[in-house]
C-alpha cells in the first residue's frame, strides 16, 4: 500500500478541517491509505519537538502533506519547531524522493499566506523532497462557480480561516480545493 500522511498544526480548528479534506481526497484512491498526525503543543519540550512515534510515521510515508496555519507571514511556532526538528533527516537524507506538498490557511484572502507555502516548499527541497503543486486551476477562469483555487495560490493551498468560529471558513471551494489536492498527490505517490 502506498501512504500518504498529513502532518499538520491547527491554532483555531481551520487548518484542521483543510487537513482533513486533504486526507479525504488522498483516501478516495484505490490502494492508498491516509494518516492525520496533528502536531500540538504537548510535543514540545523547551522549545523543541518530540515526537518519535510521529516521526516514525513520517519516515515510513511515500509522501507527506505539510499543513499550519499564517502566522504573521509565516509557519505557526509549532510547526517551525517540528520543521526544526527534521534537521538530522537532512544530514541523513532520509526523506530524499519523498513527495511532499503544503497547504495552509489565515484570516484574510492573501494573508501572505504565500510566504508559509514557499517556507513548506524549501523544508522539502532541503529534505530533498519532491514538491507537488496544485490540482486544479481557478474554476472561475473556466466560468463555474465552484470555488476551486477561488485565491490563486499555485505553489499549494491557500484557504481562508478566521479566529470567529461564527464564519464559514474555511470556504466550501477551499475544501473541494483541499481534497482535489489529496487525491493529485494520492495518484502521484502510487505513479512514483
Amino acid at each position: 500500500m502506498t501512504t500518504v500522511s498529513v502532518v499538520y498544526h491547527s491554532g483555531f480548528g481551520n487548518t484542521a478541517k483543510v487537513a482533513a479534506s486533504v486526507a479525504q481526497g488522498a483516501a478516495s484512491v484505490e490502494g492508498v491509505i491516509t494518516q492525520s498526525l496533528e502536531l500540538t503543543d504537548a510535543q514540545l519540550d523547551g522549545g523543541r519537538w518530540q515526537d518519535e512515534q510521529m516521526l516514525a510515521t513520517l519516515n515510513a510515508s511515500d509522501a507527506i502533506v505539510f499543513g499550519s496555519p499564517t502566522y504573521m507571514g509565516m509557519v505557526s511556532g509549532v510547526f517551525k519547531c517540528f520543521a526544526d526538528a527534521t534537521a538530522p533527516l537532512w544530514m541523513s537524507m532520509g526523506w530524499k524522493n519523498k513527495l511532499a506538498g503544503g497547504f495552509t490557511t489565515s484570516s484574510h484572502p492573501s494573508g501572505d499566506k504565500v510566504m508559509t507555502l514557499h517556507y513548506m516548499a524549501t523544508l522539502a527541497a532541503q529534505l530533498r523532497m519532491l514538491w507537488i503543486g496544485p490540482a486544479e486551476p481557478a474554476s472561475h477562469l473556466s466560468g463555474s462557480d465552484e470555488g476551486i483555487d477561488q485565491w490563486g495560490f499555485y505553489i499549494g493551498v491557500g484557504a481562508l480561516g478566521n479566529m470567529n468560529q461564527g464564519m464559514n471558513v474555511p470556504t466550501e471551494g477551499d475544501l473541494k480545493t483541499a481534497a482535489k489536492y489529496g487525491e493529485r498527490i494520492a495518484n502521484a505517490a502510487l505513479r512514483w
